[in-house]
């Protein structure tokens, strides 16, 4: 069936989103936009996954966990994971690599914790916005082993992409998916690099503001709209 999706979308926890991400309103323009299916992906922290998860369910939209992990490398990893529980211990497993700063959300922004009715719980302290200690090859790893999956995002940015940090994909990173940004110039980067023939290519917004949120274009041909064959279609198991 086609299922259509936006993979990466960022909620007020990532500093740089605006704070009408709110959970409900992720999930309400997810449907007003027709998509089927969405995964949310902050910078470092999966601490809002709860109030969304909830969100999603009570409207029937499908939340696929997930969690934007930045390498030693200054590369930005998109995790995904069939399971709830599975994200969040992504999550405490790369706070526990992030370095001891505090944010200043009148330099960054604030980092918003809402639950399930869009009221604000608190603010994570520390800043999300910086590279973690972890290498690339250890955060694709560490998301395998909790059953999740993980894949290089915008792979044609000039900034945080692996190709921008590195000028080509490292040969001891087995993955067949890469994000291209949700846009012509992301499709046309993509059908140029000769180190990008043998991928698979997901097309999401990156969003930071719901104005951004991809429309229903890109989809995916899965056996059944689970997060599970998500997962399956990422590591190429179907």
């Amino acid at each position: 069936m086609n299922c259509y999706y936006d993979f990466h979308i960022h909620s007020a926890l990532s500093p740089c989103a605006e704070e009408e991400m709110t959970p409900n309103n992720i999930v309400n323009m997810g449907l007003v936009n027709g998509l089927d299916m969405i995964a949310v992906t902050d910078h470092n922290s999966a601490r809002n996954l709860p109030a969304i998860w909830q969100c999603a369910a009570d409207k029937g939209l499908l939340l696929v966990p997930g969690i934007e992990v930045e390498s030693i490398e200054e590369v930005h990893i998109s995790c995904l994971f069939p399971q709830l529980e599975a994200a969040e211990e992504m999550g405490r497993f790369v706070g526990a690599h992030l370095p001891p700063i505090n944010n200043k959300a009148e330099i960054f922004g604030p980092q918003y914790i809402f639950d399930a009715h869009d009221r604000i719980t608190g603010e994570e302290e520390r800043l999300l916005l910086v590279s973690t200690d972890l290498t690339a090859e250890r955060v694709f790893q560490t998301a395998l082993s909790l059953s999740g999956c993980a894949y290089f995002s915008h792979v044609d940015r000039d900034s945080y992409s692996v190709l921008s940090a590195l000028g080509t994909m490292p040969a001891d990173i087995q993955t067949s998916v890469v994000e291209v940004s949700d846009s012509q110039a992301g499709r046309q980067f993509a059908k140029g690099r000769k180190d990008l023939a043998d991928k698979r290519f997901l097309y999401s917004s990156d969003c930071h503001r719901l104005s951004e949120m991809s429309k229903r274009k890109n989809k995916i041909d899965l056996p059944q709209m689970t997060t599970q064959e998500v997962i399956n279609w990422i590591k190429d198991m179907r």
